[in-house]
């Protein structure tokens, strides 16, 4: 629901009621952009508006569907009307063409509002508003919708070939990036004359939510098969920068299988028999029908106890006979074992084998059965929530009123922490001697979520959070070059309770960018509310302000921003060695490892009136910021003898080397800066922004044309 394939029907919450007060502070209080880049949202499962494109005449309801209205989600529909409802939403099995008698044709919603709220209301509020609070957040920052803030709304009953046949959706999707950073460059190029483009950061941000990923996957398979290889990954290169998975299903889900086998409700008033009549012919299930990886890996084998497959069939079925098979993941879901056993009793079960042959096995697209490298893109981020109770295998039995499709889901195994179980009490062993593996966010394994691990490098960053209100600092662990070796080392003493972060980084030898990848597990957070998590949101709005602010504030404070993008080019504040702060304002919170940043210099020490984390984070009493202008230098430099670090002049400014004759600092800067011309190695610097020649750092003091300077403090 609104998440991959989750069961809403044991919630009684509001959408309210589950999301955190301080969600609504972030969003309140945010500074806004001026100018942002792009974004790129992709919903999930169930997530975008589907409305009627025909007058549909439904006898014996007392609604009709009309021209234009809501199909997916209009409650009152389904209330009043349901039987007319199942057949709107239902696609024929055998092609996934409309129904018909009555003919009943649904498609899509475009813009911002197909995604952010479908259907307000207790009973589907966690259903269908995923991303309300989210687009809110970007649109207080300044985000416009179709310019800048873009959404991709698309047919959830569709496997990926059939979008692109029926409804072109790929190749919009394409037009439509390529349209707002083609666009982008120029209001860039506008306010920026004489730069060439904007090569830092340049590209836009794609944020995938569950089904939402693997609808990216294939997206980024299709521009190589369409474009070719090498042509493909440099379209990739020049238009997507930033891809963030949240809550992605990498190697399926197992609600895909109860889905095709006993029907999804998706937590509406209807039966579990009405729901797979409606889903039988959603070909889109086999998107994230489980798959076991088709690659040995140490790290996945050592996340998840040493287990190169699911470790415990994903499905069984207990036939009239009494004899109960069980079905693994590639073998015999894949392997369609399981829809040949089924076809004797239950002729429905022929429509799955069918597309995921036609759909799935024969699409030269890409290759479904090879478990998801990591994407072609700058930086990767893969975010999701563990430690949830989550179903890892169900149980099917042929029911006893003798219907052929109406299979009753009558057991359910599941992972919670340290544990797999069945809803029947007993305890299922999957571990020798003892479990130390996490479990999923309540809809996704465990198993599945972790194989982003697989994307990362073999040396990683490693830090990891209690998940508390207060904590003793030697609660806190920081494993930096480390390996997943040692974090499982780490997490058999006990990984509940905690928030995780595994990243790696490096800077491009040739050019300015910083290619990172990162998975960020939180603790006991839901696949739904992943991306309303006041962590998530804040770390987004951190991760915009500075990509927006390398480019927009690049004359006044040049060392200071370059570190925070170089440092902060994921959506975690920086760890590395930013420019020392001078006053509270430069002080804020990290919520990678839960303290303000900067510790030897900042502090948490709350006031009244702070609202939020960040505002109570203040540089420590007794630090004094001493004079650091001109740092005390033994030995200077003749211009002709010094050179600019890196290949780049920004504004006519470079970072030299070492101290040299007509070199600078900054307030707060311990490096030298001096103008590009006076360097050594001038010609070989590629130029970004407009040469100055006057350059005011925040009114502290103003350096001249040949490059003396007259500083205020």
């Amino acid at each position: 629901s609104g998440s991959c394939l989750g069961d809403m029907s044991s919630s009684t919450e509001s959408l309210e009621d589950k999301v955190s007060p301080l969600v609504h502070k972030i969003i309140e209080n945010q500074q806004r952009l001026e100018d942002p880049m792009p974004i790129l949202l992709i919903p999930g499962f169930a997530s975008s508006r589907l409305r009627a494109y025909t007058y549909t005449d439904c006898p014996g309801n007392v609604l009709d569907f009309t021209l234009n209205s809501d199909v997916w989600l209009d409650v009152g529909m389904v209330l009043g009307s349901k039987s007319c409802f199942i057949h709107c939403m239902g696609l024929n099995p055998e092609d996934q063409s409309d129904p018909i008698n009555p003919t009943c044709r649904v498609r899509p919603d475009q813009g911002l509002d197909a995604i952010s709220e479908l259907s307000p209301g207790l009973l589907t509020g966690p259903l269908s508003a995923v991303w309300k609070y989210l687009i809110n957040m970007l649109l207080e920052m300044g985000f416009i919708p179709d310019q800048n803030l873009l959404v991709a709304p698309y047919d959830f009953r569709l496997a990926p070939s059939q979008l692109e046949e029926r409804d072109g959706f790929f190749t919009r999707m394409k037009e439509m990036i390529e349209n707002a950073v083609q666009a982008d460059e120029r209001r860039f190029k506008k306010k920026h004359p004489g730069t060439k483009s904007r090569l830092v950061q340049k590209g836009l941000m794609v944020i995938g939510h569950s089904m939402g990923n693997p609808i990216f996957r294939y997206f980024e398979a299709w521009i190589k098969y369409t474009m070719g290889e090498g042509p493909g990954k440099e379209w990739l290169s020049e238009n997507v920068n930033t891809f963030i998975a949240v809550g992605a299903p990498v190697l399926g889900a197992q609600f895909a299988v109860q889905a095709a086998v006993s029907g999804l409700t998706f937590g509406l008033p209807i039966s579990e028999y009405d729901a797979r009549q409606m889903g039988i012919g959603f070909s889109a299930y086999g998107m994230v029908l489980p798959i076991d990886p088709s690659r040995a890996d140490k790290r996945h084998q050592l996340l998840n106890n040493g287990y190169t497959k699911y470790p415990v069939a994903v499905s069984s079925v207990k036939y009239p006979n009494g004899t109960i098979k069980q079905y693994e993941a590639t073998k015999d879901i894949w392997g369609a074992s399981l829809w040949k056993h089924l076809q004797e009793f239950d002729s429905w079960s022929k429509y799955v084998e069918l597309y995921i042959k036609n759909l799935y096995e024969s699409d030269p697209v890409m290759d479904f059965m090879d478990s998801w490298q990591r994407p072609d893109v700058q930086n990767v981020y893969c975010v999701y929530g563990v430690n949830r109770k989550t179903p890892v295998s169900f149980q099917f039995s042929f029911p006893d009123n003798g219907y052929e499709h109406d299979w009753d889901t009558v057991m359910t195994t599941y992972e919670e922490g340290n544990r797999v179980y069945s809803s029947d009490g007993s305890s299922v062993d999957v571990n020798e001697p003892q479990r130390h593996s996490k479990s999923g966010d309540g809809t996704v394994s465990y198993f599945s979520l972790s194989w982003c691990h697989t994307w990362m490098k073999e040396r990683i960053n490693i830090t990891r959070v209690p998940q508390k209100a207060f904590y003793e600092m030697d609660e806190l662990v920081e494993l930096r070059d480390a390996t997943i070796e040692d974090y499982v080392k780490l997490d058999s003493e006990g990984g509940s309770g905690y928030n995780t972060f595994f990243e790696e980084r490096h800077q491009e030898k040739d050019t300015f960018g910083v290619s990172s990848t990162a998975v960020w597990e939180l603790d006991n957070v839901d696949h739904r509310a992943v991306i309303f998590e006041p962590v998530f949101l804040e770390q987004m709005s951190h991760q915009l302000h500075v990509q927006n602010n390398v480019v927009g504030r690049m004359e006044k404070q040049i060392e200071k921003t370059i570190d925070q993008m170089l440092g902060t080019i994921s959506i975690f504040p920086s760890r590395g060695e930013p420019a020392e702060p001078v006053s509270d304002n430069d002080c804020y919170w990290d919520y990678s490892t839960v303290k303000c940043a900067f510790p030897h210099h900042c502090g948490y020490y709350y006031q009244f009136g702070d609202y939020h984390l960040g505002m109570s984070c203040r540089l420590h009493k007794h630090w004094k910021k001493e004079g650091t202008m001109a740092a005390e230098h033994t030995e200077i430099a003749t211009d002709q003898e010094c050179e600019c670090e890196g290949y780049f002049c920004f504004y006519g400014l470079c970072k030299f080397k070492k101290p040299c004759q007509s070199s600078f600092s900054a307030p707060g800067l311990t490096d030298q800066w001096g103008r590009c011309q006076q360097a050594a190695n001038f010609k070989e610097l590629q130029m970004i922004g407009v040469d100055k020649t006057i350059i005011d750092f925040d009114g502290a003091g103003s350096c001249q044309a040949d490059g003396t300077c007259m500083m205020s403090k």
